[in-house]
């Protein structure tokens, strides 16, 4: 009897192996401990509110405007009176003297026949205008004198350069016109280049220095020096 319950025991605990084996199968997974998590990526929407209109466009931050120290204005300066010359009127007051004389300069070759002069004289206002007169540019006196082309010498050629000298408020030539020409190019090219090396004491507005304008006459002349 005992020899067949043996069988039979050993196939029940057969099939209870079976049983625990199927058991254990069918549980989850657990994670194990040094399993590392799997990556993830997260996505952020801002919204205005509303779920059908577009985000709006953010506004732009403006600084306010640095205020700037003002600069101080430059004192103006009166600009050049650029008044229209009768060349008659300045004539008449060459003729009656009404110049300055300012510079004169002779110099006599011995090996010619001829010596030569040269004179330059300022144009002064009329004596109806006394308060013209006293503000006036003053020539420097160490200015050059004009030089007598060689060349003019040689030819023969004499004349008068009338010219209008700019003065600006620090007293400088800033200019120089010829109002009328002596008829020959190479004298009026010596006078001109002298006179824009000129210097003056400028004229005054309210006591200030201001710019203006001065007329000179550069006269060129040959003589015999026999005579």
């Amino acid at each position: 009897m005992p020899k067949k319950i043996e069988p039979l025991l050993f196939v029940t605990l057969v099939i209870l192996l079976h049983a625990l084996l199927l058991i254990w199968l069918k549980q989850p997974d657990l994670p194990s401990k040094h399993q590392e998590p799997a990556p993830f990526k997260m996505e952020v929407t801002l919204l205005d509110g509303s779920t059908n209109n577009p985000p709006s466009k953010p506004t732009p931050i403006t600084s306010p405007p640095s205020k700037s120290t003002p600069k101080p204005e430059a004192k103006k300066i009166p600009p050049v009176r650029e008044k229209s010359v009768d060349i008659g009127e300045i004539e008449k007051l060459i003729k009656s003297q009404s110049t300055k004389q300012i510079t004169r300069k002779v110099n006599v070759q011995p090996d010619q026949k001829k010596a030569q002069a040269v004179s330059a004289a300022m144009v002064m206002p009329t004596s109806g205008k006394p308060s013209a007169r006293d503000n006036f540019p003053i020539s420097d006196i160490h200015n050059p004198s004009p030089e007598y082309p060689e060349m003019g010498v040689f030819l023969g050629y004499q004349g008068d350069v009338i010219v209008r000298i700019r003065v600006s408020a620090k007293g400088e030539s800033v200019g120089v016109e010829i109002l009328r020409s002596s008829g020959h190019k190479v004298l009026d090219d010596s006078a001109a280049n002298a006179l824009r090396k000129w210097r003056f004491t400028p004229s005054k507005h309210d006591n200030t220095p201001m710019n203006d304008s001065v007329i000179i006459t550069v006269s060129y002349v040959l003589y015999d020096r026999n005579r």
